[in-house]
């Protein structure tokens, strides 16, 4: 578990290190498809649950 933590803190540091059109590449070309496939896939697990019941 530490290991992940350290791997996430040095990525951390290194995108706030980053100038900021950088950051702001990065979240457009990366962060943000991630969020939305992440989207798609809950809205996929949760539509069978949206179903009317059958009478």
């Amino acid at each position: 578990m530490r290991t992940i933590i350290n791997a996430w803190d040095a990525f951390e540091l290194w995108l706030t290190q980053l100038p900021f059109v950088f950051q702001v590449t990065f979240v457009t070309v990366v962060l943000l498809p991630l969020c939305a496939l992440v989207a798609i896939g809950i809205d996929r697990v949760t539509r069978r649950f949206d179903r009317a019941p059958e009478d």
